[in-house]
């Protein structure tokens, strides 16, 4: 009976230290949970990714910053003239910049990121001052600089009656008319050289024009030019040596329609005076009226034609016809072909080396009657209109200046109400860069007025010269006639 007893007291007594050894066991193996070392290293990462973001950004405003700090805000022209457009402007294209805006510029898509850092400036500084460079450096305009530039440069070619002394009217047979008056441009790609650091066919084009105001002023002119087809490639050689254009029809003399037309001639490729010739012929075949040809050329035939045969044929069919060439920065196997024609088309050669003997050589080739020349001073009341054309220009260039302040003004305003609206800045400092915004834009008025004024006055005292020049000419030869009367 003991013995039943004790032996269920032992097994109880097993199995009670069996349980709690295995629980032990279950303790000690159970392993340390995977989410707290995985929430560990992320964490780390993430801090770190950040930190280094924060540097970079951090590093790219330092660099700014220090532009800011040493950045130069405008007090007179020239440093108006020097100032470079804003970080987020520079990019704005100069008609845009330049043009009448109603109402506020405002800003553009950087407006998000202009906010952004302007509220890192107002966090480092509330100097106005700064604040106001900061202001120059993100949203000033780009467009001083070439506005100003452009009303510095702008000048007007104004009318002026050629005024022959008389010397040079001496020996000059003026009992023929020259009549009709045909202009030969070349527009051969040679034109395309300098010389004198100048464009041959911009020059050339000077001296077409000075033709005009002068022959034209009692006869009726025509513009035709050649070698403006095609290019100086041998595939355009047929383009260019056949197209002939007539782009001033024969008629009276109209400045701006002429100068329209001689504005529009671009040199490209061959030379083909032959066909030029004989085009002129052809255009003026069975008219009884005096016909003159004034060709501007700068080097021979390359087209293969007769030059040479065709000047002939022009002046055989009345003998008050003549084909006069003026060279201009000819070579010398050139200049003696040229001379040829001339001699051929009853004419004369004029040797042009340079751009003051092409500017003169109009004295050379034709001289008007002394009645045509004493009537010159008349011939400024034609031209009046000139000057409403300059003060119309100078306007529009002065107006540039003003409506790239008046822009910069509306941006300036624009980005210091974001300032105000998100307080990065107090009631005090927003008037302080209001009138720092103010006395900028004054600045560019002043500029504008000034440019505007000193122009017109130079402007004015060029025209007022030419009168003065053609009123004592006149006045010397009313002198002569009455003289010789």
């Amino acid at each position: 009976m003991y013995k039943w007893i004790i032996g269920i007291l032992f097994l109880s007594l097993l199995g009670g230290c069996a349980n709690d050894v295995k629980k032990q066991a279950e303790i000690v193996e159970e392993p340390t949970p995977v989410k707290d070392v995985v929430k560990e290293e992320p964490e780390k990462e993430i801090l770190e990714e950040d930190s280094k973001e924060k540097t970079n950004v951090d590093h790219t405003f330092d660099s700014e910053w220090a532009d800011i700090e040493n950045l130069l805000i405008p007090t007179t022209e020239e440093e108006l003239m020097a100032q470079a457009g804003g970080f987020f402007t520079n990019d704005i294209p100069y008609t845009e910049e330049t043009k009448q805006v109603w109402g506020q510029f405002g800003l553009g898509n950087y407006e998000d990121e202009l906010t952004e850092k302007l509220a890192q400036v107002t966090g480092i500084t509330e100097d106005p001052d700064v604040i106001f460079q900061a202001l120059h450096y993100y949203v000033g305009s780009n467009a001083y600089h070439q506005a100003i530039q452009e009303l510095n440069e702008f000048t007007v070619n104004w009318y002026e009656p050629y005024l022959p002394e008389p010397e040079e009217m001496e020996g000059v047979d003026h009992s023929v008319d020259p009549g009709k008056a045909l202009i030969l441009l070349d527009a051969s790609s040679s034109m395309l050289l300098n010389v004198e650091g100048k464009q041959k066919m911009a020059v050339a084009k000077t001296a077409a024009n000075r033709f005009a105001t002068t022959i034209g002023t009692n006869h009726d002119i025509s513009l035709i030019v050649y070698g403006h087809a095609g290019t100086q490639n041998d595939e355009d050689k047929q383009l260019s040596c056949t197209t002939i254009d007539e782009v001033y029809p024969l008629q009276t003399y109209e400045s701006t329609k002429f100068a329209e037309a001689v504005d529009s001639v671009e040199a490209k490729g061959w030379t083909p005076i032959a066909n030029a010739i004989k085009t002129a012929r052809e255009k003026m075949a069975g008219t009884t009226e005096n016909v003159t040809l004034y060709i501007i050329s700068d080097g021979a035939e390359t087209c293969d034609g007769d030059p040479v045969a065709e000047a002939k044929a022009f002046a055989s069919e009345d003998g008050n016809r003549s084909v006069n060439i003026i060279g201009f920065d000819v070579d010398q196997a050139g200049e003696n072909s040229l001379k040829e024609v001339a001699a051929a088309g009853n004419g004369e050669y004029i040797s042009a080396k340079t751009i003051e003997d092409l500017n003169n050589s109009i004295k050379k080739t034709w001289v008007p009657s002394f009645l045509e020349v004493a009537s010159k001073s008349n011939s400024l009341l034609k031209h009046w209109g000139q000057s409403f054309d300059e003060m119309t220009a100078r306007a529009k260039l002065a107006d540039r200046i003003h409506y790239a302040g008046l822009n910069e003004k509306s941006r300036f305003f624009s980005a210091l109400n974001i300032m105000r609206g998100q307080k990065m800045i107090t009631s005090e400092q927003y008037e302080q860069l209001k009138e720092r915004i103010e006395k900028k834009n004054k600045l560019t008025l002043h500029v504008k007025k000034e440019l505007d004024t000193k122009k017109r006055e130079e402007n004015e005292a060029e025209r007022q010269q030419i009168i003065e020049r053609v009123n004592k000419w006149s006045e010397r030869m009313n002198k002569l006639r009455d003289a010789n009367s």
